[in-house]
């Protein structure tokens, strides 16, 4: 629902290229090889070796790919952003061609070919999440709750270990690949494929679903605010039964993303309405105007700023976009303040 990048006070790009050098490490005291397993670089020409023996002139032409002006299009592959990830995808399948690496069964569904899961795991993704690394990347973004669903918490914690005291970062939450493993293993460690979610979003309702940049929201591409509103059907509540939560847009988009989500359907829980009918009834209560109608009411709410300030931090409103990720359910509250006239867009 936010874009990352305005959540965080780092430069998003800067940490993606220490992520690249992370993931390929350093070279070895001959000034040109890298470790076997360990480097990415590494584990690529080991693998490409192997394939020069078949020999397959597809999977060379992959790895050349990638090897190739200095690993110029690997550093593309790890560090860039989604749009520019998108035009990779063109330009690997103009190499090797469609279904090279994923058997696409349906819009839901995927299999890795046999290439596919010497791709996966010459990437290596299992290594990076449970790294250090990983904890110290999601602990920059500064998130607080899952930028897909903005319901779910996310969090990086301080772990002690029992044994010997050790402390180290554990990032208590899942990783989405938003461009999934199954259709494109080769952004398996890719910075901006990655998406700190939760397990709700990513493993029960996302899995590996056909996403792309055009139909769905990557949060480090674009925000679902600048196009999509939250709105109750009526401003005349009389109880939390009453709340009907919809989306309008503001701007064209297609709605895969909340449909995938099953958005609507989670912030219809009893729990959720009861936040929105609480909200409308403080701050239709604090009107200076009770004797007009409700619908004069709400054009003339807060004459005093200050009464409208402190009703916004009770009930902890996000008055600005990049504080949305910051709130539990905070894009709901801000929208519907919003459409109650008490907060400018």
């Amino acid at each position: 629902m936010i874009r990352i990048d305005d959540h965080t006070n780092i430069n998003l790009d800067t940490l993606a290229e220490q992520h690249y050098n992370n993931r390929i490490g350093n070279v070895l005291v001959d000034g040109v090889n890298y470790h076997a397993t360990q480097s990415l670089i590494g584990r690529i020409r080991v693998q490409r070796a192997q394939d020069a023996v078949i020999p397959n002139q597809t999977r060379l032409d992959f790895w050349d790919y990638l090897l190739n002006d200095d690993f110029r299009n690997l550093k593309r592959v790890i560090t860039s952003r989604p749009d520019t990830l998108k035009v990779i995808i063109g330009e690997i399948e103009d190499i090797c061609g469609a279904g090279f690496f994923s058997n696409d069964i349906d819009y839901e569904r995927a299999t890795l070919t046999d290439f596919g899961v010497i791709v996966r795991n010459v990437f290596n993704y299992d290594a990076y999440r449970n790294g250090a690394q990983c904890s110290a990347n999601c602990q920059q973004l500064n998130l607080s709750y899952c930028p897909y669903c903005n319901e779910q918490t996310i969090q990086v914690i301080e772990d002690i270990n029992g044994l010997d005291g050790d402390v180290r970062e554990r990032a208590l939450l899942q990783l989405d690949h938003f461009y999934p493993q199954s259709r494109h293993p080769y952004f398996a460690v890719s910075f901006f494929n990655l998406i700190p979610g939760c397990a709700v979003c990513n493993a029960q309702l996302k899995g590996e679903k056909k996403f792309d940049i055009d139909s769905h929201f990557n949060p480090f591409h674009k925000r679902l605010d600048d196009f999509f509103s939250f709105q109750i059907d009526s401003l005349l509540l009389q109880s939390e039964n009453d709340v009907i939560i919809n989306y309008i847009n503001k701007a064209p988009h297609l709605d895969n993303a909340l449909t995938d989500f099953t958005i609507l359907n989670r912030y219809q829980n009893i729990a959720h309405k009861r936040t929105v009918f609480k909200l409308f009834q403080s701050f239709k209560n604090h009107s200076s105007k009770i004797n007009r109608s409700i619908a004069q009411q709400f054009q003339g709410l807060f004459i005093n700023e200050s009464k409208r300030r402190v009703l916004l931090e009770k009930y902890n409103v996000p008055v600005n976009q990049n504080e949305i990720n910051q709130v539990h359910l905070g894009k709901l509250k801000r929208d519907i303040v919003i459409q109650m006239k008490v907060l400018n867009p």
